[in-house]
């Protein structure tokens, strides 16, 4: 689980430079999402003796692809399932989004975004672009666009600060009660203005109190 977790923020950082390079050439911007699970699946070559690919297969696997799409309802580029968080540990800053009913599934499962790999407290916050009341903001885009390089120079009280925020938001969506809910959404993106995430939620409280979407905390992901 770490190793995957790793991966994708390596792959977001490596993504990021390329971008950079590329607006140079007057490239189009390249973007893309990851979704990461930890179950046990079939892997190896399927297939039959005139055509076989290299694969995984199993319930495990959808998950994760489902993963991959719903990363467009919050907002974020990398979202893990409980099992992933926990197996990876402390080594990373995860943040609970909620609970997601995926399409092809009946089960409803918690699921949460990466938002770093932990640095040593020295090397958080020195970027006063990407810091809530630093000099500016990012002047390159293809760094200004990029979530995870945004969450990575934020000091770490702020992250925590919008964490806590988001999360009693969550609990409060979670048992129906939308207008408390946005509240601390709100309080989130005035820490954060960033914050995909509550803006999402806030405009699914804002949907759940005027009667347009079910109230039992769900968020429902279409295909």
């Amino acid at each position: 689980a770490a190793a995957a977790c790793r991966a994708a923020v390596q792959m977001q950082a490596a993504l990021m430079t390329l971008n950079e390079r590329w607006s140079q050439e007057d490239c189009p911007e390249l973007k893309f999402r990851t979704g990461i699970n930890s179950a046990r699946v079939l892997v190896g070559n399927y297939g039959c003796d005139y055509r076989v690919s290299y694969t995984a297969l199993g319930d495990g696997v959808n998950l994760a692809s489902r993963l991959e799409a719903s990363n467009k309802v919050f907002g974020t580029v990398v979202m893990v399932s409980e099992t992933t968080a926990a197996e990876a540990g402390v080594a990373f800053q995860f943040r609970r989004l909620g609970r997601v009913l995926v399409p092809g599934k009946a089960e409803v499962v918690t699921v949460y975004e990466l938002l770093f790999e932990r640095l040593p407290e020295p090397q958080l916050g020195t970027d006063p672009r990407a810091i809530p009341g630093g000099e500016g903001e990012p002047e390159d885009p293809a760094r200004e666009s990029n979530v995870l390089y945004q969450w990575q120079w934020v000091r770490r009280d702020v992250v925590l600060n919008v964490v806590e925020c988001y999360e009693k938001g969550i609990a409060l969506f979670t048992i129906g009660d939308p207008m408390g809910a946005a509240r601390w959404f709100r309080e989130a993106i005035a820490v954060m203005p960033f914050d995909q995430p509550s803006k999402a939620l806030l405009d699914a409280c804002t949907s759940t109190s005027q009667g347009k979407a079910p109230a039992d905390g769900v968020i429902r992901v279409s295909k």
